[in-house]
């Protein structure tokens, strides 16, 4: 039911059915050759959901070109009155308007498919991937809907694109494509101005380029653009909700080594080098080194020893390029014994977590340029603190070590302007993933800006010039274990009695919880 007729005229007596049909009212007539059977989805989803049968019955010559090209779909307009979709189509023939329920084509004279460049689909045809930044670079102007093509501007942004995904490689061979396909669709004028627009991106000629990114590429700083749209969605939640500071508590020389102890403890279980609280110890404050695991001990050391290191100037106070340099000198000295990712060298291959792609090894470089230039006129430390967390974190610039280096960056950033840093404790772990890939993910920056303003604000609280104290207070957080029904991150409740299992300190309520597990029913944090 619902589904759609078509009627093209060479079988009269189908014609003559549908009309008969039409007449009795057992089917909707929708436009000139095109029927429906009643009593289904509205005429205009059908209409929508089956626009290439509908392209193909009205326009067999034709192909699907122009801005729709490119999307391969009706397209909505934000101006418009109703909610149309609209599409253009290319034809030998009188150019005209076609309006059909939800739907508008509008059909300019022009070229129909060409073998071998347009794609079939369903019946119908789209614009091949050449043809499509010809028919779509030339200025167009719309008396009424949306304008037929792109222009120039969205046609760099996606030749940028292109080449951000595919390299230099695919531009030339677009250009090379579109010199033999320009006199087949009569579009001499639009390759003119292709060319002159690819050459200006692979900076091998002099054109004006319109969007930033372009720029940046001709200059040679390439980068990404939903990384870095992403940081200022970022920057921008910041400073509509400002935070209360929460200054250091941890100034004092012993309250200092703690606080970092603690932070390099977690940060490095965070990414899975995980030992004991007391064997992390030796190593730290004893250099006593696991000869089974010398490496991950060297990864913890070398995350205190930074977070250690004496201030240094603060980020809005360096240009890009330097702390560039120190990102690199900072990550060659945190895993230094680690040669086999190359310590303090950008990354040669794509890297991701999960589904997750990181931004692209010819990316880096630019991303970085552009993502601390913007941080560089950030008024407040935290946010320039958060800022620069979430931009080495999203850039994952080397083979290994990003997460900590992004922490580092943040905390150094925090302590360099009398505020308390950021540890994420290990029951926060998943918490704290999560919300970066709501980021990432959603554009949702709230969810992060929460959880790390949680871990600052339990930090300032679990300040202590006794270590043992310090990890106790920790302790009274659920910090040192997993998350589960018996334990999340908590505000420090200094009345919690702490007890050492398997070399973890824990609130005694906690393992009395887990021993009516295995008991029977726990009621432990329900």
């Amino acid at each position: 039911m619902g589904g759609l007729l078509f009627d093209n005229g060479d079988d009269a007596a189908l014609s003559r059915r549908l009309r008969r049909q039409a007449a009795a009212g057992k089917l909707i007539r929708i436009h000139p050759g095109i029927f429906m059977e009643p009593g289904g989805e509205p005429e205009t989803l059908a209409i929508r959901r089956n626009w290439p049968q509908v392209v193909a019955h009205l326009f067999p010559d034709g192909v699907v070109t122009d801005r729709s090209g490119f999307d391969a779909r009706p397209i909505e307009w934000e101006k418009s009155e109703t909610d149309a979709r609209y599409l253009f189509v290319s034809r030998p023939g009188r150019p005209g308007q076609f309006t059909l329920p939800g739907l508008v084509i509008s059909v300019r004279d022009g070229i129909g498919p060409v073998p071998g460049e347009d794609m079939p689909y369903i019946g119908t045809w789209i614009a091949g991937p050449n043809r499509k930044f010809l028919d779509n670079i030339m200025p167009s102007r719309a008396r009424s809907g949306p304008a037929r093509t792109l222009g120039r501007t969205r046609v760099e942004e996606k030749l940028d694109e292109l080449c951000r995904d595919h390299g230099e490689d695919r531009l030339n061979q677009i250009r090379d494509a579109a010199r033999a396909l320009a006199g087949q669709i009569d579009r001499q004028e639009a390759f003119i101005e292709l060319d002159q627009l690819i050459g200006a991106l692979l900076s091998t000629r002099s054109s004006p380029l319109k969007t930033q990114s372009g720029r940046a590429r001709a200059e040679g700083r390439p980068y990404d653009p939903g990384c870095m749209e992403r940081l200022l969605i970022l920057s921008r939640h910041l400073s509509d909700h400002p935070p209360p500071p929460v200054q250091d508590a941890n100034i004092p020389a012993d309250r200092r080594a703690n606080s970092c102890f603690i932070e390099a403890y977690f940060s490095n279980f965070i990414e899975g080098t995980e030992f004991a609280v007391r064997e992390a110890e030796d190593i730290v404050f004893e250099g006593h080194i696991p000869s089974s695991r010398p490496a991950d001990g060297h990864d913890v050391l070398g995350t205190y020893m930074k977070l250690m290191d004496p201030p240094r100037p603060r980020l809005n106070e360096l240009a890009p390029d330097r702390v560039i340099d120190l990102l690199r000198a900072d990550h060659a000295e945190v895993m230094q014994y680690r040669p086999g990712i190359s310590p303090g060298q950008f990354k040669q291959r794509p890297n991701k977590a999960g589904d997750t792609f990181f931004v692209s090894p010819a990316l880096v470089q630019g991303t970085l340029l552009a993502g601390f230039e913007m941080i560089r006129a950030v008024a407040e430390p935290f946010d320039r603190a958060l800022l620069a967390h979430y931009l080495v974190s999203e850039v994952h610039p080397f083979n290994d070590g990003n997460g900590r280096l992004s922490r580092i960056v943040m905390s150094r950033e925090l302590t360099s302007a009398g505020l308390c840093h950021i540890p994420v404790p290990r029951v926060f772990r998943n918490d704290y993933l999560d919300a970066l890939r709501a980021l990432t993910r959603r554009n949702d920056p709230d969810i992060l800006v929460r959880s790390l303003l949680k871990c600052q604000s339990v930090a300032a609280d679990c300040s202590h010039g006794d270590r043992n104290q310090a990890i106790e207070m920790w302790a009274r957080t659920f910090a040192f274990v997993e998350e589960g029904k018996h334990a999340r991150f908590e505000p420090l409740n200094p009345s919690l009695e702490i007890e050492w299992r398997d070399e973890t300190p824990a609130p005694r309520a906690y393992w009395q919880a887990l021993e009516q597990d295995r008991e029977g029913p726990g009621v432990f944090g329900s």
